[in-house]
C-alpha cells in the first residue's frame, strides 16, 4: 500500500547506512533470501514500466522504478531485472547475482491496476559513474486468494539526521489484516518538483496480525524538504 507523507520535523540523530542494515539482515540467515541468481527471459506486457531512475550520493546509489499492473489479476513474488549503466551505456551492474535479498530483486505483491514504487539501495557499481537504469520485468506468480485483502497502512512519518551523518526517515507500519508479515519491506522516495532526489528502504522482520511497528528508512540523496512517498506491499500473502 503506498503513502504520500508531508514532512513533520528534522532533527539531529546519527545513523547506520542502508548498507550496515541490509548486512545485519543477510548475516541473520533469513530462508527468504534467494539461492540463485536472478533470470528474467521473457519480458511480463502487463506489468509496465512507468519510471525508472538513480540516485547516488557518498554513500552509494539507489535505483527507483515504479511499475502498474495493467492486467486483471493479482501478480506476485514479480521479477524485476535491471542493469545500470554509464552515460557511455557501459553495463557496470545488474541485480543477478545469488543470495540477494528477496526485495533487492522481486516486487512481492501487484494488485489488478495498481502502482507500486520498487527500490533497490543496494547498487555496488564495479567501475564508471551510474547514469542511467534499465528494468525488465518477468512474469510473476498468480496471487493466492485473499491476497488482497492484506493491507499495511503506514503513518505519518519525521526526518531525523544529517547529510554528514545520514537522514533517514521514521514512522509507523499497521498490519490491518490477519496475516502477520515477515521481512516485510518498506520503500521511501523523495521528489521536489517531481523529480526523485533520494530513496531507501527498509525492512520490517515481524509484523505481527493487526500489530504495529516502527520503521526506519536509510536514504541515499538527501530528502529534507521533499515530499515522501512510502509503499508497503505485503510480504507474506496467506
Amino acid at each position: 500500500m503506498a503513502a504520500t507523507l508531508a514532512l513533520l520535523s528534522l532533527t539531529a540523530a546519527g545513523c547506520s547506512s542502508t548498507r550496515e542494515q541490509a548486512a545485519k539482515f543477510t548475516q541473520g540467515g533469513n530462508r527468504a533470501f534467494t539461492a540463485k541468481g536472478l533470470r528474467v527471459n521473457a519480458t511480463n506486457r502487463s506489468v509496465k514500466v512507468l519510471e525508472r531512475t538513480l540516485v547516488t550520493d557518498a554513500n552509494g546509489t539507489a535505483a527507483v522504478v515504479v511499475l502498474r499492473n495493467t492486467s486483471g489479476r493479482a501478480l506476485a513474488d514479480v521479477p524485476i531485472a535491471i542493469a545500470v549503466q554509464t552515460a557511455q551505456h557501459k553495463v557496470v551492474w545488474r541485480n543477478d547475482a545469488p543470495g540477494l535479498e528477496p526485495g533487492l530483486t522481486h516486487a512481492a505483491l501487484l494488485a489488478p491496476g495498481q502502482t507500486v514504487t520498487w527500490v533497490n539501495d543496494q547498487i555496488t557499481p564495479s567501475a564508471g559513474k551510474p547514469a542511467t537504469v534499465k528494468a525488465r520485468v518477468g512474469a510473476g506468480d498468480a496471487a493466492p486468494n485473499g491476497a488482497q485483502a492484506v493491507r499495511i497502512e503506514l503513518g505519518a512519518a519525521h526526518l531525523e539526521g544529517d547529510p554528514a551523518s545520514g537522514v533517514t526517515a521514521i514512522a509507523r507500519a499497521t498490519n490491518a489484516s490477519d496475516v502477520a508479515q515477515k521481512n516485510l519491506v518498506i520503500a521511501a522516495v523523495a521528489r521536489k518538483g517531481g523529480r526523485v532526489v533520494a530513496a531507501g528502504r527498509s525492512i520490517v522482520p515481524l509484523l505481527k496480525a493487526h500489530g504495529h511497528a516502527q520503521f526506519q528508512v536509510f536514504f541515499i540523496g538527501d530528502p529534507r524538504g521533499a515530499a515522501l512517498s512510502f509503499d508497503a506491499q505485503p510480504s507474506t500473502l496467506r
